[in-house]
């Protein structure tokens, strides 16, 4: 073992105590996600042989109700980058462990038994438990650090007297700066938990309204010659449907209230007629469920869904062959 995995075990024991009541204590939260995309596009489209002209307008709401026990958690499980910031993190520290010099084996009975005596000693006293602890922990150490983490302990107990929230996470952002900016510390107290998890719970009230408006004049070829064609598709809808609640997800990052979505199984489609006309041939009709597409504006929307704020809106006009595509995207993500 390494003496970082050895020397805190302690100051770990008591911090996961912290963590268990702090747990029970954190408020149970519940948050409405509304999302409402629009997309107006006049442009080329192309299937197989058949080329066209394009008028499409298209849009898609959704309203879910969210909710999160409450819990931080370290990990952003929808940010594809934040697996490999958690890779290079746990690569660092593993090459700091192992030039780290050996120490010898603590005694696990005798820590359990000062464990148990602080908890008697401190209660509930949060601030108390993270003050012994500390000094307990200590005492292991280097005489280099033993002052520096003793500081740190109290600048932190002192922390609590700050009320929840901003006041008080900037005055632990202060008490880690003074004890040494980031570099050993964040690793002795653990990560930083500053996300939220939010998931949709069976019964999350999943309200889609939806409309299409779509036509398409073109043409193509066949054995007789050119063939002209126009193909319509109309729809509108509003609809209730829990089905896919359990698989919605949304990360809030309580840092900066930046936020990721996942809407799992939730479909983008709308119950619509389906109608195609082509010269000198039988008029073709058909009803059922369409599929939206965003087209040139998929990438946009899907990058957006994963960079939102509390509330807001945004658009973009993008090109779409010769002609333009425009979307637009409002939000909400706001205390039910």
């Amino acid at each position: 073992m390494t003496r970082s995995s050895l020397q805190r075990p302690l100051l770990l024991l008591a911090a996961s105590w912290l963590l268990a009541h702090a747990a029970q204590a954190q408020t149970f939260q519940q948050r409405r996600l509304l999302l409402d995309v629009e997309l107006q596009r006049q442009g080329a489209v192309q299937a197989g042989a058949e080329r066209g002209e394009q008028k499409l307008a298209q849009r898609w709401q959704l309203s879910a109700l969210m909710q999160s026990d409450g819990t931080p958690i370290p990990y952003n499980p929808l940010d594809p980058e934040d697996h490999r910031r958690q890779f290079e993190a746990a690569q660092s520290a593993q090459q700091r462990a192992v030039a780290a010099p050996m120490a010898p084996m603590p005694d696990i009975a005798a820590m359990r038994a000062k464990a148990q005596a602080l908890q008697a000693r401190c209660g509930q006293d949060s601030a108390c438990v993270m003050r012994e602890a500390t000094a307990l922990t200590a005492a292991t150490m280097p005489a280099s650090t033993q002052g520096r983490l003793q500081a740190y302990g109290h600048a932190v107990a002192a922390c609590e007297k700050q009320p929840a929230g901003k006041a008080r996470e900037a005055c632990q952002a202060q008490a880690r700066r003074q004890a040494g900016g980031g570099v050993d510390m964040p690793e002795d107290v653990g990560p930083a938990t500053p996300y939220l998890l939010f998931t949709g719970a069976t019964d999350c009230g999943l309200q889609l309204t939806a409309s299409l408006d779509e036509r398409v004049e073109g043409s193509f070829n066949d054995v007789q010659g050119v063939v002209r064609y126009t193909e319509t598709a109309k729809g509108s809808e509003t609809r209730r449907d829990d089905t896919p609640c359990p698989t919605l997800q949304v990360v809030l990052d309580t840092r900066n209230g930046r936020i990721w979505t996942a809407l799992g199984l939730v479909a983008q489609e709308v119950q619509g007629v389906r109608t195609r006309e082509e010269s000198n041939r039988r008029v073709q009709r058909h009803e059922g469920r369409m599929g939206l597409r965003w087209m040139e504006a998929q990438d946009w929307l899907q990058q957006r869904l994963n960079r939102l704020s509390d509330q807001g809106q945004d658009q973009a006009r993008l090109p779409a062959g010769s002609g333009q595509a425009d979307i637009r995207l409002k939000w909400s993500f706001r205390p039910a």
